[in-house]
């Protein structure tokens, strides 16, 4: 296996989904990126990993476009295009739209939000908006607690429902005692 530390080959075939290469053009962006490798470098490395199929529709779609479009944005593009449907990209949106906290700590439900939210910018296109989807989407009694501060900033909103499930927990202990005395 080739290994450009972290970068891994990405073999298409038909058990190839969408979310498989979306991880590996997003992994392959981030190692490129601590390597500090310049727009060129980038590419070539990326072309360098692609193995069987891929390097074939490669191969086949640098055949048919000028020397000067070849690029590491035109190979982003392109593999975005083929590897990740608009359809991969709705199911996202929709799991981002119905996302609600559940059972989940507010520490995973964060992560799942914003892994799941870059499929939805169009529903999220300001801060404020981001904050009042997620309060939206928190259990009931964090809700409440943290609505009445009406946050606008993402970060602190998370921490202060964090602060909001210790709070909550407490009372419940609290309340628990309070009964068994």
């Amino acid at each position: 296996m080739n290994d450009w530390y972290g970068a891994e080959e990405f073999r298409a075939n038909t058990e190839d989904d969408a979310e498989r290469a979306e991880f590996w053009l997003e992994n392959s962006i981030q190692v490129f990126n601590e390597l500090f490798c310049t727009l060129e470098e980038c590419l070539k490395c990326a072309i360098s990993l692609l193995r069987n199929d891929a390097y074939h529709w490669w191969k086949t779609l640098i055949s048919v476009v000028s020397k000067e479009a070849i690029t590491w944005d035109f190979l982003q593009e392109k593999f975005w295009k083929k590897y990740i449907s608009e359809r991969f990209i709705d199911q996202k949106c929709k799991e981002f739209l119905e996302l609600k906290q559940g059972c989940m700590p507010a520490t995973e439900y964060e992560r799942e939000f914003i892994r799941l939210s870059k499929y939805a910018r169009e529903c999220v296109p300001t801060k404020a908006k981001m904050c009042r989807r997620f309060e939206d989407g928190l259990n009931k009694d964090i809700r409440v607690l943290v609505g009445i501060i009406e946050l606008k900033e993402f970060f602190v909103l998370v921490e202060w429902a964090c602060k909001a499930k210790e709070l909550i927990k407490e009372k419940k202990k609290a309340e628990l005692e309070a009964r068994d005395m």
